[in-house]
């Protein structure tokens, strides 16, 4: 063989070496880590109080703290690594060699498990949708726990906020949680075109969980939405797959059900649920048309809650691609 080929040759062989070693690699990495030990094969643990309703039961796993995080800190400014500092060290999220548990309880089957509180997104009150742009939908259930508080363990925002990369932790210090959310298999969310109808002919079908009207058919979007684990280690609901993506401008009816009936939820509301948000542990309600600084929740669509059908739901406005409807996402 010439020298010229002996050189392909070689260089062929490194590219299929590294071709197969890319997936190992690729494992080791997602959303930066610290101590060489922050992957993303772990999952993440639960870190606030929850109550698990309707057959639910979150995994219990033996309490470790064996990776400490050593950055990056990327997004943070100097006080917040400072303050970081000063109170840890820190354990990541996803990592292995990394597991907690707060507390948590299972509710009995024929018992009922009240909603206290249920607090939207906060895109969703600040963001209108856009046309063909992933719209991140959620929600979250909270009871209260003032009675008898449940113990939670303290989280920090390690590295890129507000982002798909996002790292928190923990520095294994535990404090009373007067608040727990609910999580259960049973609530669904529905997303109904409503544009050209007029809403005081539409009626909650509890044996479907839709909207119907006695003036013309409503259009839905099926999108996957379930019960999921989030980085801050707190109970949701959510909808995966990059969330939802309209197909078209008009008005929209986004619906957070809880069943009822024979086959429904154990999960209830009642007159004084109200929606709002847990800010610095406190349960703050929602003002219409107010902007909660804290969460950035606020001026655009307003959460209305139907507790005689055991729901909540937002009409929201969807826009086109360049038109400007809230804060950017």
């Amino acid at each position: 063989m010439s020298t010229k080929y002996v050189k392909v040759a070689i260089v062929i062989a490194i590219i299929v070496v590294i071709a197969f070693a890319m997936p190992a690699l690729a494992k080791k990495g997602g959303g930066g880590g610290g101590g060489g030990g922050h992957t993303e094969t772990a999952t993440n643990n639960l870190s606030f109080p929850v109550i698990a309703a309707d057959g639910a039961s979150p995994a219990v796993v033996v309490p470790a703290f064996t990776v400490p995080y050593t950055g990056p800190y990327t997004g943070l400014t100097a006080e917040e690594i400072a303050a970081l500092a000063a109170n840890g060290p820190w354990f990541a999220q996803k990592t292995t060699g990394n597991k907690w548990n707060a507390q948590f309880e299972v509710a009995a089957p024929t018992a009922a498990v009240g909603v206290y509180g249920v607090d939207w997104g906060d895109n969703i009150e600040s963001v209108s949708p856009a046309v063909g742009r992933p719209y991140r939908l959620e929600t979250a259930l909270f009871a209260d726990r003032t009675q008898s508080p449940m113990t939670g363990y303290t989280m920090a925002m390690l590295a890129n906020p507000s982002s798909p990369d996002e790292v928190q932790g923990t520095n294994t210090t535990t404090y009373p949680s007067y608040y727990a959310t609910i999580t259960s298999p049973k609530p669904g969310l529905r997303i109904q075109n409503i544009t050209g109808i007029a809403t005081d002919t539409l009626s909650w079908n509890a044996a479907t969980n839709l909207w119907i009207s006695s003036a013309a058919t409503i259009p839905q979007t099926t999108i996957s939405f379930a019960p999921e684990l989030n980085v801050a280690g707190k109970y949701i609901f959510g909808a995966s797959q990059g969330g939802w993506k309209p197909k078209a401008m008009g008005t929209y009816r986004i619906t957070f059900y809880i069943p009822t009936g024979l086959s429904g939820s154990q999960i209830m509301m009642a007159s004084a649920t109200t929606l709002g948000n847990l800010v610095d542990g406190a349960w703050v309600p929602s003002v219409p048309g107010v902007v909660v600084e804290e969460e950035g929740e606020g001026g655009v669509a307003t959460p209305i809650l139907d507790v005689p059908n055991n729901l909540t739901y937002v009409d929201v406005q969807v826009i086109g691609k360049g038109g400007g409807g809230g804060k950017p996402q």
